[in-house]
């Protein structure tokens, strides 16, 4: 089965839509099809902006009770 990024990928070709593609961002492309799982310390990242993404974008999101700060 072909993923969507290698999907989108071929299309822009076939389109003749290909732009340059830097070496940092070849190898970077590379390292995230050789490791798709995400560590550890990446996950709680994600999870993290996640949660910033839904307060930043619902003027209703119910607010922690507990501050961000108070670990500090």
């Amino acid at each position: 089965m072909i993923n969507i990024k290698e999907f989108l990928t071929r299309i822009k070709a076939f389109l003749g839509l290909a732009y340059y593609t830097s070496p940092l961002d070849q190898f970077l492309e590379k390292f995230d099809q050789e490791h798709p799982r995400l560590s550890k310390s990446q996950r709680f990242e994600v999870d993290k902006y996640k949660i910033i993404f839904e307060m930043r974008d619902d003027s209703n999101y119910p607010l922690p009770k507990k501050s961000f700060w108070a670990n500090f």
